[in-house]
């Protein structure tokens, strides 16, 4: 063997070790998933008062209706508020939003963030708060959210992370986000908290005692991917998170390669910035503080893409199809395999339909658009991405799990 294929097989092996180990970390949390059961419902002693946070850029097509859905809520009027921080709104939208009984701040930032409206949220939350609720200027929230959350709160836990779920699958790349979404939850969420670790915050759809968001929000500097940053300080600090799986709140999906893009483009960079600005730390406590949570959570921001992995894996097997066959390809087919099987076991029953099938046809498209991605991930950070919202369902159904 020439040192050109000694280089060759090197580079392989690293290849093989990132992707392969990453297949099988999605196994052991895919199976540890299965096992997760349903959330204990805790008799409450009292109603608590939430702070719903609603941080919103430009999103006058959205807004209305889910200030609308939000103030629907099953819990005492006198029990929770909506903070609205309306950021570059028109002025009709403001008119319209004035009707509602809320708090609505009317901002214009010069760089904005899903951060900064939330730090100037700060300033106008009542004194009598217990828990802050963080929605997207989509989300829609089941009548029972705030039940479920106040009695999730008795045991003591500060960090909820509730059950996002499709609002919308009326197009290919809206339905496989969907997908994308539901198995997040099984393998970051419910695999991760049935084997003791904190579950991924998402963005929205959380819940955080009035003294964890008052010591934590103000910290944050990220101008995208603020959720990463928050799980990465909050696992440092020991701060268990707690993921409600029967909390179900309603997000829009993204509907064409446009919106794609640029709302992956700003997830994946802001995984790896974390991934590279915590890890050597997470990996100095793990045995020095024996921090387990943190580096746990640092670990997982260096995982690429599902798509990617998935793509890779299978591309390399077919490649080897073209050439004898060896040993070392068995390891290629065990990875493919073990990425395949923590993928399907962690999409709902609900998703094993014919338009799924047909949805699957966009996903060459989808793994060319991850690739040029990551190669255009430069310069990521330096502005702001916002994903627009337009889906409006006046007819939903009722928010559920199957």
């Amino acid at each position: 063997m020439d040192s050109f294929q000694i280089i060759l097989k090197i580079f392989e092996i690293i290849i093989l070790a990132y992707f392969g180990g990453s297949a099988f970390y999605l196994l052991l949390f895919a199976i540890a998933g299965l096992f997760k059961g349903k959330d204990p419902i805790h008799p409450y002693t009292r109603t608590r008062f939430f702070s719903i946070v609603i941080p919103a850029y430009r999103e006058d097509s959205v807004i209305v209706e889910t200030v609308r859905n939000t103030l629907a809520q099953n819990y005492p009027e006198s029990d929770f508020h909506i903070i609205l921080v309306a950021d570059s709104f028109k002025s009709e939208t403001i008119v319209t939003l004035k009707e509602f009984p809320i708090t609505l701040v009317e901002i214009s930032l010069d760089i904005s963030t899903k951060v900064k409206s939330m730090q100037k949220a700060l300033e106008f939350l009542p004194l009598r708060t217990e828990i802050v609720l963080i929605l997207d200027a989509d989300n829609h929230i089941e009548t029972d959210l705030l039940k479920k959350i106040n009695n999730t709160f008795e045991t003591g836990i500060e960090v909820v992370q509730c059950h996002r779920m499709a609002k919308n699958t009326n197009t290919s790349y809206a339905l496989l986000d969907a997908i994308s979404e539901e198995i997040n939850n099984h393998i970051f969420r419910k695999g991760h908290a049935a084997l003791g670790l904190s579950p991924a915050l998402i963005g929205s759809a959380m819940a955080f005692s009035s003294s964890i968001f008052n010591s934590y929000i103000p910290r944050l500097e990220a101008i995208s991917g603020f959720d990463k940053e928050l799980e990465l300080l909050l696992q440092k600090g020991e701060v268990p998170i707690w993921y409600l799986d029967d909390a179900l709140v309603m997000d829009e999906k993204i509907q064409n390669a446009k919106v794609f893009y640029k709302q992956r483009k700003r997830w994946i960079y802001s995984q790896f910035f974390y991934f590279g600005k915590d890890f050597l730390r997470s990996l100095w406590m793990l045995p020095s503080k024996g921090n387990i949570q943190y580096f746990n959570k640092a670990l997982q921001f260096s995982l690429p893409p599902r798509i990617i992995t998935l793509g890779l894996l299978f591309t390399i097997n077919l490649i080897y199809l073209l050439f004898p066959f060896s040993p070392f390809q068995i390891l290629w087919i065990i990875s493919l395999g073990a990425c395949l099987t923590a993928i399907l076991i962690s999409i709902p029953k609900k998703f094993y339909t014919l338009k799924t099938l047909k949805a699957l046809v966009s996903l060459p498209r989808i793994f060319l658009i991850m690739i040029f991605i990551l190669l255009k991930l430069r310069g990521a950070n330096k502005q702001f991405i916002h994903t627009e919202h337009e889906f409006i369902n006046n007819q939903e159904p009722p928010l559920k799990q199957t």
